[in-house]
């Protein structure tokens, strides 16, 4: 009985290794529009680069483009990202207003200057602007459809003080109203929905983490001190990071989150001592701090200075526990009964072990090295 709970336990891990083998952290596959009060009707998109590489789109592994890297392209580069980028929209979305397809053309703002004034983001990813604007006007019974397949969600900002947002996956249709006044969800849920969807299902990193954490002590005072120190650390430097206080490098951010997922499981096996609690908290607040810099790389087209910041920085973190919470209640629930027996134990370790496995994968993938074998 023993053995094939054990043989279970690793099967899980497996599993998990196998999807992390292929995941990025705090990643949520998405773009990002808002819906503008035109003559006709308009969409300015907020569009990933990632998206404009046909063979990118595919590809997990391909680590995500700069800023500077998209400075770099240089007038053929950029004139290529343009082309595929429109490409790909006309394939993913259509319009239908009075029962015929609305036509659309398409503008580039961010290339009207020299050098080209590409959105700067907390993440420092490689984003541009593109403006899609209706021929026609909107007729009362006009339809966005969103194309199947393997593609992002369009999360579309509509009009008006407090807009409320509309979440389009690939399939889906949504029935406008002519300005779109009349739909949405209001902002601070959205900014809640989006930090809950950055770590479950989206958030690998974050899951490993705070299993990381679970696998300490099953008792409610370790877990309650541990998820404290871990929520005051990623809250401040996600505050101060999407202030524009500090600035977010991918490049080590995700190294540095992989390291932290290798030493709090690998710590979960010290043998205890009467000073390794207060060494665990601060353990755990540092690398809360690492972690808050990765969620507002993750939440960057979320949370910009300005009006309404404040309540989405909340809202964000409220999201962000919430999704931890249930992670923790549900890893207490599924160990309820057989926590204080022996085969709880071994099984712990092996969680453990398997936990720090993920995560040297993780950071041997994310440095650079495994490539280079």
């Amino acid at each position: 009985m023993q053995s094939r709970v054990v043989l279970r336990i690793l099967s899980f891990l497996f599993g998990v290794f196998c999807f992390g083998s292929t995941a990025k952290g705090h990643v949520v596959s998405q773009l990002f529009g808002e819906w503008k009060v035109a003559e006709t009707w308009e969409i300015e998109v907020l569009f990933d680069a990632d998206y404009a590489v046909p063979e990118w789109r595919e590809n997990p592994q391909v680590e995500a483009p700069t800023r500077e890297w998209l400075m770099a392209r240089g007038e053929d580069g950029w004139r290529r990202l343009r082309t595929e980028a429109e490409q790909y929209l006309r394939e993913c979305l259509q319009l239908k207003s009075g029962g015929k397809l609305s036509e659309w053309s398409v503008e580039f703002p961010d290339f009207a200057t020299s050098p080209p004034d590409f959105p700067e983001l907390l993440n420092d990813a490689a984003y541009f602007r593109m403006r899609i604007r209706g021929t026609h006007s909107l007729e009362d019974d006009s339809t966005l459809l969103w194309a199947q397949g393997n593609r992002p969600s369009l999360i579309l900002q509509m009009p008006g003080k407090g807009a409320g947002f509309i979440t389009i996956k690939p399939g889906q249709s949504l029935a406008l109203p002519r300005t779109g006044k009349e739909l949405g969800r209001p902002p601070w849920i959205e900014s809640f929905r989006q930090g809950f969807l950055h770590v479950l299902p989206a958030g690998l990193d974050h899951v490993l983490f705070v299993m990381g954490l679970f696998f300490y002590q099953r008792k409610w005072r370790p877990l309650l001190w541990q998820s404290l120190a871990f929520t005051l650390a990623h809250t401040a430097t996600l505050g101060l990071a999407a202030a524009g206080v500090v600035r977010v490098s991918g490049a080590w951010v995700e190294p540095l989150i992989a390291l932290s997922i290798v030493v709090i499981a690998l710590e979960n096996l010290r043998p205890e001592k009467s000073a390794g609690y207060q060494t665990r908290l601060v353990f755990v607040f540092g690398f809360g701090l690492i972690h808050g810099l990765g969620f507002a790389g993750a939440l960057a087209t979320w949370l910009k200075p300005g009006e309404g910041f404040l309540a989405a920085l909340m809202s964000a973190n409220l999201g962000v526990e919430a999704a931890q919470v249930t992670l923790l209640g549900a890893a207490w629930c599924l160990t309820l009964g057989w926590n204080r027996r022996k085969i709880y134990q071994q099984a712990r370790v092996i969680c453990c072990g398997g936990i720090a496995a993920i995560g040297t994968f993780l950071f041997l993938e994310r440095t650079g090295i495994l490539t280079s074998f």
